[in-house]
């Protein structure tokens, strides 16, 4: 696993914590998606959170040509897409993260 992709897992792990800490009565899973996306051809790696009871999931991408950013899109389990942002890797954190799930599965 690329380095990159084992930082930000491991800030999103963290995140999920907090998160499930503050909101007991929803659940989540977080997937790696590391080869994958490769063997389609895309040059990207994914982490993916789900929380299959309210159907909806967050992607987080990291494309190999754009190192410094990431898109973080908000869709479903079934792979609808219902927004999509950019943002600076560095600026990304535990707290960003949290408050995107909460938006995505509270609000």
């Amino acid at each position: 696993m690329k380095s990159k992709l084992q930082q930000l897992s491991e800030m999103v792990a963290k995140a999920i914590d907090v998160f499930e800490s503050k909101s007991e009565n929803i659940d989540t899973i977080m997937g790696i998606i590391d080869k994958s996306l490769r063997n389609q051809g895309m040059k990207a790696d994914a982490i993916t959170i789900d929380c299959i009871a309210l159907d909806k999931k967050i992607v987080i991408l990291l494309h190999d040509d754009e190192p410094d950013e990431v898109d973080i899109a908000l869709g479903n389990k079934e792979g609808d897409i219902y927004s999509s942002s950019k943002y600076q890797l560095a600026k990304i954190s535990e707290t960003v993260i949290v408050g995107i799930m909460e938006v995505n599965f509270i609000s």
